[in-house]
């Protein structure tokens, strides 16, 4: 379920800064299942070698501030010299004022505090998939989640492929509590080209056999809805 939701950062690139190499193997294994490559340095002089290198390929950079040598904020500052627009960001055992400060002029995306805990994680990944505009993922129940860009639906770790229409549907029965017969003449056939009635039937049929048992309800003579708790 979680990694449907991410899916849409599989091709990212991160660069991930910390001094704490036991802390740093343990975050980058985590960052392997949603990143497509996880560069890691240990401190800042470590980090700007590995940027110069790769600058063409790092989608994101997640510092921490205190390091040996050069520190994040240093650091940071570097790459604004280079870039003004790659995410940046910071994270700190440490909540100082002036760290703030500067994390503000550096135009930082988040500031998180240590320990990484899972829910600052998740808090992360949410904030880079508005960052990036990825998130396209709806959440129709517990264990179902559909991604409307990808045309995808995911039955707990099960990937289903929708066709473009069902897609469609699916987006419009997330949208509404009740999507009518109309509504599904106007947005998935057009008026232009009306269904028959055995064309509704026959594509519902085969959505359904695509659903889990009773998710999607009909109510005879308005439309469809889905069945959400």
């Amino acid at each position: 379920m979680i990694d449907a939701k991410y899916k849409g950062l599989n091709h990212k690139t991160i660069l991930y800064v910390e001094d704490d190499v036991s802390l740093q193997k343990n975050i980058k294994e985590i960052f392997g299942h949603f990143f497509k490559e996880v560069l890691v340095a240990v401190d800042g002089d470590d980090a700007y070698t590995i940027y110069i290198e790769n600058q063409n390929k790092i989608d994101v950079i997640i510092t921490d501030i205190n390091m040996p040598n050069t520190d994040g904020i240093t650091f940071s500052k570097a790459i604004r010299g280079f870039d003004k627009s790659i995410p940046i960001v910071m994270v700190s055992a440490y909540t100082k004022t002036d760290y703030l400060l500067d994390s503000i002029d550096l135009n930082v995306i988040k500031y998180i505090t240590k320990p990484l805990t899972t829910n600052k994680m998740m808090a992360l990944l949410d904030k880079l998939l508005e960052h990036f505009k990825l998130n396209s993922c709806i959440t129709i129940t517990k264990y179902i989640q559909f991604d409307y860009e990808a045309n995808t639906l995911w039955l707990n770790t099960k990937e289903i492929k929708l066709t473009s229409k069902e897609s469609k549907f699916l987006k419009l029965l997330c949208e509404y509590k009740i999507v009518t017969y109309d509504m599904m003449v106007e947005y998935l056939w057009s008026y232009e080209s009306s269904p028959t009635q055995n064309a509704i039937k026959t594509f519902i049929k085969k959505l359904k056999m695509k659903l889990p048992d009773e998710i999607l309800k009909n109510q005879q003579g308005v439309g469809y809805f889905v069945e959400k708790s």
